[in-house]
């Protein structure tokens, strides 16, 4: 988000975003800055990244509520909030419209094929502890 406000313009990763949230998706568990680093300089060729650099990105990264920053001794650890960039976007999309928009949804879905809906109930009932 660039301060725009609650309904400013959508969350898009750029592509360094990208590499660091593919980067920390690979991860087991939460990661340093320096961590990131070592793995995006290894996976990327030519010229390596700064340090400050790839702490800039997770900071914002952070702000744009893609990342959860944790402290760990002096420092911080970051952990993705969301397993692709789809989750990114339905995640900025809930949090920009709340329930309009997921009342928009359930009527796209309620006109989606059948296979569709029970995908939706599939899930719906994982997350209840069902099925």
């Amino acid at each position: 988000m660039t301060g725009a406000g609650e309904r400013g313009r959508p969350v898009a990763l750029g592509a360094l975003e990208s590499d660091v949230m593919r980067v920390l998706w690979t991860g087991d568990t939460p990661l340093t800055v320096r961590e990131v680093l070592v793995r995006l300089n290894a996976a990327r060729g030519g010229e390596p990244l700064a340090y400050t650099t790839v702490m800039t990105v997770l900071v914002r990264l952070a702000a744009k509520g893609a990342v959860e920053r944790t402290r760990r001794g002096r420092g911080f650890v970051y952990a993705p909030l969301t397993t692709d960039e789809a989750g990114i976007a339905v995640a900025d999309v809930l949090r920009r419209y709340g329930g309009a928009a997921v009342a928009h949804f359930l009527a796209a879905v309620e006109t989606a094929d059948p296979d569709a809906r029970r995908r939706l109930r599939r899930l719906l009932d994982e997350q209840d502890g069902g099925a």
